[in-house]
């Protein structure tokens, strides 16, 4: 089998060493051909030393052109890596970009547009959807056995403004487009809609500056949803810790739930569904094993965005999925301003 070619925008962009670490586990059907980065002198004594060759170009562009890559990973500020993506996309390269994409969703428009007129697979950082937790609740979700959703809870907690520091461009709107619902907020509103194949039609949401540093995005979040399936849902978030995270899941339906908790790596799933009669009640262990890069999750990602390149399925993943997501998020920051709810995808009067 021939070998994909990949390039990388933003060698060492938050996250970006870590998926490249990913992709030299698959180092029988991905080759590292080319890099792009506004300072290369700078972030090549970074590589590791089986890169140390790879060339850098000057422009994605540039890149595009000279390297032919297959695919390209971005990994850049929020509000940078539309740009990036666009000119690759255009050159018919397959396009990987670090979640959440951009900054507001009117940014990801061109780029969908030119990836549909491309033919190209797309795929993201929305790695929770290959946990094996997650695709648990969700084929329990699509066989009915909660029978029909009432409502999805997430609660996820995480080091705060202080200890990440404040200088962090995360914590700058004009780069980052918010902050706690923009850089990770982003991930559950995703998995929300991946859990229950639903979609939300109406938000409000609390936003704060809890920690009180100098910052002009929010630390912390309530954000209430409602969804066409006429389930409600909920997000609790923020930087509010001394370093520690915790992350809870919570999902009811009229035959059964869902309750998974991270910390004890345990999920209890419920149904009063016939097939269920003989043991109701089910508890799961699943422990993850230990992968260099972006962990397993990121591997079982970053394999079936090859496969998809190959023309052997989907990616799981379309541009609609990453804009969905940030408009979400951008009416929890509208709604927050202006203490109102917000309806989503023109659904007035949704159940």
């Amino acid at each position: 089998m021939t070998k994909l070619r990949f390039a990388q925008a933003g060698v060492t962009a938050i996250h970006g060493t870590m998926y490249r670490e990913t992709l030299q586990l698959m180092a029988d059907m991905v080759e590292i051909v080319a890099f792009y980065d506004p300072d290369p002198a700078a972030v090549r004594p970074k590589l590791a030393p089986a890169l140390q060759d790879v060339p850098f170009y000057p422009s994605v562009a540039a890149l595009a052109a000279e390297a032919r890559p297959d695919a390209i990973l971005v990994s850049a500020p929020n509000t940078d890596m539309p740009g990036l993506a666009i000119p690759a996309a255009e050159a018919g390269v397959h396009i990987w970009l670090e979640k959440p994409c951009a900054a507001h969703s009117s940014q990801l428009l061109p780029l969908a547009d030119a990836i549909e007129r491309h033919h190209l697979a797309f795929s993201t950082g929305y790695s929770w959807r290959f946990h094996p937790v997650c695709q648990l609740i969700r084929e329990t979700v699509a066989a009915g056995l909660l029978g029909d959703l009432y409502s999805i809870e997430v609660r996820f907690i995480t080091s705060s403004v202080r200890r990440r520091g404040t200088s962090n461009w995360g914590f700058q709107r004009a780069i980052a487009g918010g902050g706690i619902l923009n850089w990770l907020g982003c991930h559950w509103f995703d998995l929300m809609r991946f859990l229950t194949n639903a979609e939300v039609t109406r938000v409000a949401a609390i936003e704060a500056n809890v920690g009180r540093q100098p910052i002009d995005v929010e630390d912390a979040a309530a954000v209430a949803l409602r969804f066409d399936n006429g389930m409600i849902g909920s997000l609790h978030t923020g930087f509010l810790t001394p370093g520690e995270s915790e992350l809870w899941v919570g999902l009811r339906g009229s035959e059964g739930w869902v309750r998974w908790d991270l910390d004890s790596n345990a999920c209890t799933i419920k149904s009063t569904r016939p097939a269920w009669l003989n043991a109701p009640l089910r508890t799961y262990n699943l422990p993850m094993p230990a992968i260099a890069g972006y962990g397993p999750e990121g591997l079982a990602l970053m394999q079936q965005f090859c496969a998809a390149i190959r023309g052997e399925g989907s990616s799981g993943y379309t541009v609609a999925d990453a804009i969905a997501a940030l408009r979400i998020i951008e009416a929890a920051h509208d709604s927050a301003a202006e203490a109102r709810t917000i309806t989503l995808h023109g659904a007035e009067g949704a159940a």
